[in-house]
């Protein structure tokens, strides 16, 4: 069974789905090890992590092409993955998807921002017209090689032109044959209440922290009628606190023996990177049938 079949089954289920953000290939194995069943690769991670880049349209498609095959070839849970505005027109939607296909991933990603874009929290977003992003999607449909391929649309016309605009936009992209409805940035519970009651469809929830949707969890997400809680940058937050605090440490006490409790162990590393497999692999080799 395909890893896009597997997602659709599981979100066939109506049980929600926690969604944890992966901004690299260790990332999502570590999410993978701890029993997630799918994880996401956006592009605020992916320009953060890899480029040290802010999520402005700075990344281009072959960069992000490359990122999703490293996560995606990291794991066996699907990949669900982030691809901006399909990176143009109508034929750049359609390349771009064959592209993330290709590379892995099981669940691809658009929106309706005018390019560049920008993180969906940020200020300063502008939103394409309404039937620009229904063509988008149903070229992003048309375009799957492996018809259980998940096409997620999101809209951050929320913060733009309104929630009712936002609540029109997703019900047209269902229309069009979107899989997965994304609405950005939900500013109140009120908000997330409003779009649960005006789309039908399933529902994603992107959960920021200190970003403008307010706090939730899976059980909150789910009461309120979301079957996704993604949690897009809390790894990449987490891993940049931490690199910080070890950096201030290492330049203060010229060591890091003030954090060694929270320091992987380099077995335990190395095991998760699969040495063990692999050293036997090479003794098979060199040892011969």
């Amino acid at each position: 069974m395909t890893a896009a079949r597997r997602l659709r089954e599981r979100l066939a289920t109506g049980e929600p789905l926690l969604l944890p953000g992966a901004y690299n290939a260790l990332t999502a194995r570590l999410f993978e090890l701890e029993g997630f069943e799918a994880v996401y690769t956006g592009g605020y991670s992916a320009a953060a992590a890899n480029w040290a880049l802010p999520d402005i349209g700075l990344v281009t498609q072959t960069e992000l092409v490359d990122h999703v095959q490293r996560v995606a070839g990291a794991v066996a849970v699907p990949v669900i993955s982030d691809a901006d505005t399909g990176f143009g027109d109508l034929i750049n939607v359609t390349r771009t998807v064959r592209e993330y296909e290709r590379a892995g991933a099981a669940g691809i990603q658009i929106e309706d921002q005018v390019f560049p874009k920008r993180c969906g929290h940020m200020e300063g977003k502008r939103v394409i017209p309404l039937d620009e992003m229904v063509a988008k999607v149903r070229a992003a449909v048309a375009a799957r090689r492996d018809p259980d391929t998940v096409i997620v649309a999101r809209t951050d016309a929320i913060a733009v032109t309104g929630l009712d605009d936002a609540i029109d936009r997703l019900n047209a992209y269902a229309a069009a044959g979107a899989d997965v409805l994304f609405p950005d940035a939900p500013r109140s519970y009120d908000e997330l209440r409003a779009i649960r009651a005006g789309v039908p469809g399933t529902l994603l929830v992107n959960i920021s922290e200190r970003g403008k949707t307010p706090p939730l969890d899976l059980r909150l997400a789910g009461e309120l009628g979301y079957a996704i809680a993604l949690f897009s940058s809390a790894a990449l937050f987490a891993a940049a606190q931490s690199a910080r605090e070890l950096a201030k440490l290492l330049r203060t006490d010229g060591s890091t023996d003030g954090m060694l409790d929270r320091i992987i162990d380099f077995g335990e590393l190395n095991e998760l990177l699969g040495l063990s497999a692999w050293q036997a692999e090479e003794e098979r080799l060199n040892t011969g049938p």
